[in-house]
């Protein structure tokens, strides 16, 4: 019999936060998590210094998970507001990141690069040197970052043209890619890029952690993420006040969570409640980490997220979903992006037309009137999402795709 072939080394190079802080954070700590559980060695390059609100990074450089991943920050452990520094900051992790692409020759075969990044400055010498290498590199491709996302000034632009760069290019130069949803796979098989070798996996979830006890909840309903109205926020808040007028009904929202970085947002989010006049129904807790965003969760009845139907709701797929689902608790979203897909209306979740405050507002009434019918459409719905995001099944199905 051949001698068993050795399974590669991965390394992870990132500009997201690892292994806690927001969204990216999460999946990475789970894909990572997925790798190791799977038998395969992995570590993770950081580009930039952590930026999570008001919440530190104080550890060392170099450093390890408690589940035993190592992760290095190439530049500085916090990311800098100061524009010298910042600018300090990437020309120190570009030194270090080009002395590591370095170490990769002769290693085609024993490494392969994780690249969850779209920021040409570093991708360009990593494309560079793992084909001067021959080293397998695979990209995560998240979401689609519209051009309205970006400033209108001369820094806006050029930040728009390389994203585009990156997206368009780059992305195409990889040798596998992970894709988080069926949308991004069309858009790549239609730049050209061979079909066959585009994982679609729309995100991760860690059903252990997310699972609560279901005590008695002080919240009608709950949101959680960077509160921002562009996700579908105010289309709920609207939803909210036609109920408030139409009914008697007693109804709380609860949102978890601000801005990761930069200016907090919920002050306009306080004046357009005010607007509405159901300021005294929300309630916001600010930013927050993972354990007790789940102790916030699990004190709503119904967990919601109404995002409008955009090319970026169409290219991204929410962590937060599978949070939702993994607390147990019913869930309202609309029906942006591949929902339509994955989950049936009155079947495992409640689905409303995306943009439609009165579709929201009547699938809210729905809910809210028929609370024994949500105990079967909430255990339905995690059954569904387990077997759809569960991070440890899909992270090895993953693996075996990557070659």
């Amino acid at each position: 019999m051949g001698e068993q072939q050795k399974q590669p080394e991965y390394v992870l190079i990132t500009s997201m936060n690892f292994p806690r802080g927001g969204a990216g954070a999460t999946y990475l700590n789970l894909f990572c998590l997925g790798l190791k559980n799977s038998g395969a060695k992995i570590r993770v390059l950081l580009l930039k210094g952590h930026a999570f609100g008001d919440f530190p990074y104080n550890g060392p450089r170099k450093n390890i998970t408690r589940e035993g991943i190592p992760f290095t920050y190439l530049g500085f452990t916090q990311r800098p507001r100061n524009i010298f520094l910042k600018i300090c900051d990437e020309l120190v992790s570009l030194v270090r990141l080009m002395a590591f692409l370095f170490t990769l020759k002769g290693k085609s075969k024993s490494v392969r690069l994780l690249i969850y990044n779209s920021d040409v400055f570093y991708n360009i010498p990593i494309h560079l040197m793992s084909r001067l290498f021959k080293v397998r590199l695979i990209k995560f491709v998240a979401e689609y970052i519209d051009k309205s996302e970006f400033g209108r000034s001369l820094i806006g632009f050029i930040s728009r043209s390389s994203y585009y760069l990156n997206y368009k290019y780059l992305n195409k130069l990889s040798d596998k890619l992970i894709v988080f949803s069926y949308y991004l796979k069309d858009v790549y098989s239609q730049l050209g890029y061979n079909e066959s070798n585009i994982i679609v996996q729309p995100n991760l979830t860690d059903f252990d952690f997310w699972k609560t006890d279901l005590t008695e909840s002080r919240y009608t309903l709950g949101y959680s993420g960077a509160p921002y109205l562009k996700d579908g926020l105010l289309d709920l808040f609207r939803a909210i006040s036609l109920l408030k007028i139409d009914t008697n009904m007693e109804i709380s929202l609860l949102i978890i969570g601000d801005a990761v970085f930069g200016e907090s947002l919920i002050p306009s989010l306080k004046d357009e409640c005010a607007r509405l006049g159901i300021l005294d129904h929300v309630v916001f807790t600010g930013l927050v980490e993972s354990s007790q965003v789940k102790k916030f969760l699990s004190e709503c009845s119904i967990l919601t997220i109404t995002r409008p139907s955009t090319v970026q709701t169409k290219a991204g797929f929410p962590t937060k979903l599978g949070e939702y689902f993994a607390t147990g608790k019913p869930v309202l979203a609309t029906d942006f992006g591949d929902m339509k897909r994955y989950f049936r209306d009155g079947w495992d979740i409640t689905m409303a037309e995306c943009g439609n405050t009165g579709s929201i507002a009547e699938k809210l009434r729905w809910m809210l009137n028929n609370p024994d019918k949500l105990t079967e459409i909430a255990d339905r719905g995690y059954k569904r999402a387990l077997e759809l995001l569960e991070y440890r099944n899909s992270v090895r199905r993953i693996a075996n795709q990557l070659g």
